[in-house]
C-alpha cells in the first residue's frame, strides 16, 4: 500500500515538475489552461453572432489586422507578399495596397487620420506611414518616421504585433518569444525621444500564452487583449495586468477553421476580428 503511494506521488510530482519545465522553457502552455484555467469566458455564444471566411483575394499569409475609426473599416496585412488590404466587415475586400521595400511585414495599427504603422519583423521596428483613399502603394522610403529594436535571440522569432494608445502616444510592441516580451514605445509620434519600458507585470501573469502573435489597447475600453498562435487563446487583460478572460479558440468547429491565428482588433462598437495564415478572417458580431 505505502509502495503504490509513494508512486502516485512520485508520478504526481514529476507531472508537475514537467509542466513548469515546459512553461518555462516556452513551450506549448495549452495543456495548463485545460488544466487550471477558470470559467470565466471572453465571449459568450447568446451575445455574438460568429462568422468564419476564406478570403479568396488573399492567396496566403495573413497576419495582422487594425480597425481604422476615421473610416469604420478594417486594414489587413500579408507579409509575402507584402501587401495591406482594406476590409469591410464582412471581411469581404475594398482594396489593395502593394508594399515595396518592406521586408517581414506581420502587423499594422491605425494611429489617427490617414496615418498608420507597420511593423516588419525582418527590420525589427515600426514604419509611420500615410494611407488615404488614393493610396495605391506605399515605399517604405516615403515613411515618415521609424523606430528600431531587436529583441531577438533567434532569426524567426522578433517583432510580432503592434497597436497604439493615442490618448498618451504610447506604441505597444509584442515579441513572439525567446523572449515573450510586451514592449512600452512611449513619446514616439509626437516627440523626437521615446522613452522604451518593458512591461514584465505583464508576463509575469502569463501563464496560458505559449507565444505572442498580437496586441490590442481598446482605447473605448481601456483594456488590453493579446492572441496567441500556439495556444490558440485570445486573452483580455484586466487594468491590473492580469489575465482576466479567454477565447478558446478550439471551442467550435467554425472557429477551429482558423488554424493560425495572427491578428487581432476590435472597432468602437465592441466586435471583435481575428485574422490568420492563410487566409482566414473570424468575426464576433454583437446581436443587435
Amino acid at each position: 500500500m505505502k509502495n503504490k503511494i509513494v508512486k502516485t506521488l512520485a508520478f504526481a510530482l514529476l507531472l508537475f515538475v514537467g509542466i513548469v519545465t515546459a512553461h518555462y522553457l516556452d513551450l506549448n502552455d495549452k495543456l495548463l489552461f485545460k488544466l487550471f484555467q477558470n470559467e470565466a469566458r471572453l465571449i459568450e455564444k447568446r451575445g455574438f453572432i460568429v462568422k468564419q471566411k476564406t478570403i479568396n483575394e488573399i492567396e496566403k499569409n495573413l497576419s495582422g489586422i487594425t480597425y481604422n475609426n476615421t473610416t469604420d473599416t478594417l486594414f489587413a496585412i500579408t507579409n509575402s507578399p507584402r501587401r495591406i488590404y482594406e476590409l469591410n466587415k464582412k471581411g469581404e475586400v475594398l482594396r489593395l495596397i502593394k508594399l515595396k521595400g518592406f521586408k517581414d511585414t506581420e502587423d499594422l495599427t491605425h494611429i489617427k487620420d490617414n496615418l498608420f504603422a507597420i511593423l516588419d519583423e525582418g527590420k525589427s521596428g515600426f514604419y509611420i506611414v500615410h494611407i488615404d483613399k488614393n493610396t495605391q502603394t506605399i515605399d517604405i522610403s516615403q515613411s515618415q518616421k521609424e523606430f528600431s529594436l531587436d529583441l531577438r535571440k533567434f532569426k524567426n522569432f522578433g517583432l510580432e504585433g503592434i497597436s497604439y494608445d493615442v490618448k498618451n502616444d504610447i506604441f505597444y510592441l509584442i515579441n513572439e518569444r525567446f523572449p515573450k516580451k510586451v514592449v512600452k514605445v512611449q513619446g514616439f509620434f509626437t516627440n523626437e525621444i521615446a522613452k522604451v519600458e518593458m512591461e514584465e507585470k505583464l508576463m509575469k501573469s502569463n501563464f496560458f500564452l505559449s507565444d505572442l502573435s498580437a496586441i490590442h489597447y481598446d482605447e473605448y475600453r481601456d483594456k488590453f487583449y493579446i492572441l496567441s498562435d500556439e495556444s490558440r487563446l485570445l486573452a483580455k487583460i484586466d487594468n491590473e495586468m492580469n489575465f482576466e478572460k479567454y477565447l478558446d479558440l478550439d471551442i467550435s468547429k467554425q472557429m477551429k477553421k482558423m488554424k493560425n491565428p495572427e491578428g487581432f482588433t476590435k472597432d468602437k462598437d465592441g466586435n471583435l476580428f481575428i485574422v490568420g495564415e492563410p487566409n482566414i478572417f473570424l468575426s464576433f458580431i454583437i446581436k443587435p
